[in-house]
């Protein structure tokens, strides 16, 4: 058996600050035995985990559906398809590993054998995992089920699932306090924290703010504090002014400071005036708590605080942009340029070391939180060349999440298309000539076939609306033709994820048949305007939801595809949920003079709109 060393002795290294495709090892690394090929040419890690020895690093790759393994050496010792969409790995004593996929809505555990990957075991936990948290002896598993707005605990040694524990819609990270004692739960629609007891499984607290896109979350060493990033909802006109103000959005670390009756939230501003941060997921805590280290996709970037060295906090959702004292302190505040676009984080059991997982550059970046300084980075590639079109598509997907596209970078397309889809709050986006027409975020799913666009339809040509947004609605200056049609391509490629409301085998449930038929006829209507394969159609229809003063009066109907992720129905929101939208302002006598449905057909109608 070979001798390995622990992951932190790479012998990657680099000056701090040296530009990271230097660093890239220009390996063509030959196929592993015993490792299945796999054809994505983009692995796209989204997360990272280290082994609870050192020996090993592996990723969840949401493209390629695997995860990798990778040595102390930096290289791919393996990699194993586990299912579509893999959004989460952690680590499970010295070579053993549990991932999370959302697709197939499994927990699926891991083992390290003789420098391979073997799947040893896989649970069914329900509807889109998208993280998971160990207990500290490993045999018990917390993982957030975004569509079914509950977590579940997960025995791994006796492979049950408890019942679901209920918390606010699209739970999407998890995390464990210290002594075990304490799940909490970072959910997106409503921005949301919900702290759950993990013996008696009830929650214990909820504490909501105002803000969307709530990401990875990290209790201090005491579990005192709950640290966690999100973005912040400021609800501004998409002016030059109110987003230069953070009032449109903003990036921010939260950190809610738990007491016996509940706890208190503060926010600290990450937005510099002039250079702002966005879409900040990745959180990790080192030295005992003292340094927090936050990810920012969308201006590829780490940023370091020392928070023993005090940091201005304010109210949750107070201050616009950096308190200028620590915007100009080296020792307090800090910025590396990362590249590509960095996701989760993971540290080292010493802490001298964190890794990044770099969901555009395909690669693991291993960073001395001390500095921050960039010390290497591993590829994941095994040297797949892409098609023209392959890489003209990845072209617009870096686009995509781009926020140095908009003003001052406050914001990506990412940013409000959550994963290509919408988010839970509404935004005005200046697209159909007005100001303060705030409306909800339309999903981008089949994008090319679902034409017209904007919620009224106006827009005819797919790479002039979406140059028009780029130049509007980012408030950037004009893209080149190069930048148009690669974003254009990669939104022509966007597919909905497959719904989780089916069966195993991918048919629908009784209630979903009753209610396929019944959105079919004559008497609910629903199918004149929204007709499949897309479950759109190209005319415009009135359907009484406009208001006095409308420039348009006409609405186009959007895709009903994935609808399932939606926490917000109709131009406006006034709907909250199906139930809502089917009983009130979309009922058939509202809409073809037909009467009401009943309670258990909308029911029906609910079960086969959550399964498109």
């Amino acid at each position: 058996m070979r001798e390995e060393t622990p992951i932190g002795s790479f012998g990657l290294r680099c000056l701090p600050g040296a530009k990271l495709l230097l660093l890239i090892p220009l390996i063509a690394l030959a196929a592993v035995a015993g490792s299945p090929a796999v054809a994505a040419p983009w692995r796209t890690p989204v997360a990272v985990a280290i082994s609870a020895d050192g020996r090993w690093l592996a990723t969840a790759n949401r493209a390629a559906g695997t995860v990798s393994l990778l040595d102390a050496t930096g290289a791919v010792a393996a990699e194993l398809p586990i299912g579509g969409r893999p959004a989460a790995i952690a680590p499970r004593g010295p070579d053993r590993f549990v991932a999370v996929t959302e697709e197939s809505g499994d927990v699926v555990a891991l083992d390290v054998r003789e420098g391979r990957l073997v799947e040893t075991g896989r649970i069914h936990v329900g509807f889109e995992p998208h993280d998971v948290v160990l207990s500290a002896d490993g045999s018990t598993a917390w993982v957030p089920l975004a569509a079914s707005a509950a977590i579940v605990a997960v025995d791994l040694e006796a492979g049950t699932v408890s019942a679901p524990i209920p918390t606010s819609p699209l739970p999407r990270f998890i995390t464990l306090s210290p002594d075990g004692s304490t799940v909490a739960v970072a959910c997106a629609a409503g921005a949301e924290l919900v702290l759950v007891d993990a013996s008696s499984q009830l929650v214990r607290s909820r504490h909501p703010f105002k803000g969307l896109n709530v990401g990875q979350l990290a209790f201090t060493p005491d579990g005192g504090t709950l640290y966690f990033t999100f973005t912040y909802d400021g609800g501004g006109f998409t002016s030059p002014g109110d987003i230069r103000r953070g009032w449109v959005t903003g990036s921010r670390l939260g950190k809610l400071e738990i007491t016996p009756d509940g706890g208190t939230l503060h926010g600290l501003t990450l937005d510099v005036s002039g250079r702002a941060v966005g879409d900040v997921l990745g959180l990790a805590l080192v030295d005992e708590g003292r340094t927090v280290l936050v990810a920012a996709g969308g201006t590829h970037e780490l940023l370091r605080f020392d928070a023993a060295a005090g940091l201005p906090w304010t109210q949750i959702s107070g201050a616009e942009v950096m308190d200028r004292g620590l915007s100009i302190d080296a020792n307090r505040f800090r910025r590396l340029d990362l590249d590509g676009r960095p996701l989760g984080l993971a540290v080292s059991a010493d802490g001298t070391r964190v890794f990044v997982a770099n969901a555009l550059l395909d690669a693991v970046q291993e960073i001395d939180p001390a500095g921050p300084g960039l010390v290497g980075a591993m590829t994941l590639s095994r040297g797949e060349v892409a098609t023209e079109q392959e890489q003209l598509v990845r072209r617009g997907e870096a686009i995509f999440h781009d926020a140095r596209r908009s003003l001052d970078q406050w914001y990506s397309c990412h940013t409000c298309h959550w994963e290509g889809g919408g988010n839970t709050v509404t935004f005005d986006t200046l697209n159909d000539g007005s100001v303060g027409s705030y409306k909800t975020v339309l999903p981008l799913w089949q994008l090319a076939a679902t034409g017209p666009w904007t919620w009224h339809g106006w827009q005819t040509d797919l790479p002039t609306a979406v140059k028009k947004s780029m130049i509007d609605s980012m408030q950037a200056p004009e893209p080149s033709p190069a930048d148009v049609a690669a974003l254009t391509a990669f939104l022509a490629d966007l597919e909905p994820p497959p719904s989780p409301f089916r069966l195993a085998d991918g048919s629908l449930s009784a209630a979903a048949e009753r209610g396929k038929t019944l959105f079919e006829s004559a008497r609910a209507g629903c199918s004149d305007c929204h007709a499949p394969p897309f479950y759109t159609t190209p005319g415009l229809h009135d359907v009484g939801l406009g208001k006095k003063g409308d420039r348009y009066p006409s609405y186009s109907p959007p895709t009903l595809l994935a609808g399932y992720r939606k926490t917000r129905w109709l131009h406006n929101a006034r709907a909250r949920s199906l139930h809502d939208l089917l009983s009130g302002p979309h009922s058939p006598e509202k809409i073809t003079g037909q009467p009401a449905l009943t309670e258990a057909e909308i029911d029906d109608l609910v079960a086969w709109l959550k399964a498109l």
